[in-house]
């Protein structure tokens, strides 16, 4: 007859395992959890800290209805344009025979579809040349005396306000500028071409890009080619003449691009037809003056050089002539091809603002709120308790210590 002793394990109740008594496995419930948060812990940490909670709702709520009723409203222009279905042909056959002349052989050299898709009229609206042409528009700012250009609003002098917000609130921003400017170093040198007009960007320019560059948007619709040009600003009145503006340069600037060929055929046969009328007229002098001087020419060597003479200015002026006509349907083609781009809504100053949302804006510090406050019971909750703990003590005498100055923990 064996002992306990000999078995090694103390007699229980049966399907008590060996030990304290206490089961350590249940049968498809896995191990015993020693460390258990149920509901009514969670409710007990709120309902201790729930100073804490409250306090940190109503200060956040606070900062949210202070800043919804500070921020300055911004006011959202529209404009809408949908770009002309148009086909450029395959040109002329040598000899001005016309392309559709084959077509009648079964041969077709006809134009298909062609120029800027409505998918790329993003791009040319944001496009460089663009967005500076719209900066060097002159327009009338709510905060400012009179009329100036987006260049000098930008980079006009910062006011007493503006400067204490750039050294607190916004003092990230300043020194984030001010390390780029010291980065980029000196900028390049402004370009002019013949005209005057500026190639490369100054400093100036390029701040006031970046910025009209935040206020614009753009979306297409892909089906119906339809581009909508967004425009927030600080003022209904602001923000439709943005709009205005930026939809007068982008279709000027579509058209360029689309005329572009044509424009530069057109200086070509424009340069030709001026040379070949100066050769005309100075065969036809050629010409006449020979006649003058020899009014009955009787010599074989006399009547040769009237003939080449005579040769010369019918050659000039078949020449002059086929030049005229070329000119003509370019000048035709060029006018042909200028409206490409349809304004199909054109922007008006906004009645509503746009911006701020000021009930989100009090939910969402409302929402952030209750989560800090919420977090902040918990980490509250979890120091008393470690305190508790010698072990636990330590680690949060540790982190104190590293990430806390002494003179701070002092005052507190």
């Amino acid at each position: 007859m064996s002992t306990a002793d000999d078995q090694g394990q103390t007699d229980g109740p049966p399907g008590t395992p060996p030990g304290d008594g206490a089961p350590a496995e249940q049968p498809g419930y896995g191990p015993r959890q020693e460390d258990e948060v149920s509901l009514l812990d969670i409710l007990l940490v709120l309902a201790r800290h729930k100073t804490l909670i409250v306090r940190t709702v109503l200060v956040f709520t606070l900062l949210g209805v202070t800043y919804a009723l500070l921020a300055e409203e911004e006011f959202t222009s529209e404009a809408r344009v949908v770009r002309e279905a148009q086909s450029e042909g395959g040109g002329n056959l040598p000899g001005g025979i016309p392309s559709g002349a084959l077509s009648g052989f079964g041969i077709n050299l006809g134009g298909s579809a062609s120029g800027l898709t409505p998918a790329a009229f993003p791009d040319v609206l944001t496009s460089r040349e663009v967005r500076l042409a719209v900066v060097r528009d002159t327009f009338r700012f709510s905060d400012a005396v009179g009329p100036m250009t987006f260049v000098d609003y930008v980079n006009r002098p910062p006011g007493p306000f503006r400067k204490v917000l750039n050294y607190t609130l916004w003092l990230p921003w300043t020194l984030k500028g001010m390390v780029g400017q010291a980065i980029s170093g000196t900028p390049a040198p402004v370009g002019t071409t013949d005209a005057g007009e500026v190639l490369i960007p100054s400093e100036g320019e390029n701040k006031a890009l970046e910025a009209v560059s935040s206020l614009v948007t753009t979306s297409v619709d892909e089906e119906t080619g339809l581009m909508t040009i967004s425009v927030m600003a600080r003022g209904p009145r602001l923000a439709a003449d943005i709009t205005k503006s930026f939809l007068d340069h982008f279709s000027e600037r579509v058209r360029e691009i689309r005329t572009e060929k044509v424009r530069e055929r057109l200086a070509f046969v424009e340069g030709r037809f001026e040379e070949v009328e100066e050769e005309l007229e100075a065969a036809e002098d050629q010409l006449a003056q020979f006649l003058e001087r020899n009014q009955n020419p009787t010599t074989a060597t006399l009547q040769f050089r009237r003939d080449r003479l005579q040769r010369q200015v019918s050659f000039k002026e078949q020449l002059y002539s086929e030049l005229q006509s070329q000119l003509t349907q370019t000048q035709l083609d060029l006018q042909r091809r200028q409206p490409v781009v349809t304004v199909v809504e054109e922007p008006v100053p906004p009645m509503k603002r746009s911006a701020p949302k000021r009930t989100r804006i009090v939910l969402i510090c409302f929402v952030l709120g209750g989560a800090l406050g919420i977090g902040g019971a918990f980490a509250k909750s979890y120091i008393e308790s470690s305190e508790e703990d010698s072990e636990e003590q330590e680690k949060v005498e540790e982190i104190k210590d590293r990430l806390i100055p002494e003179r701070w923990r002092v005052s507190m």
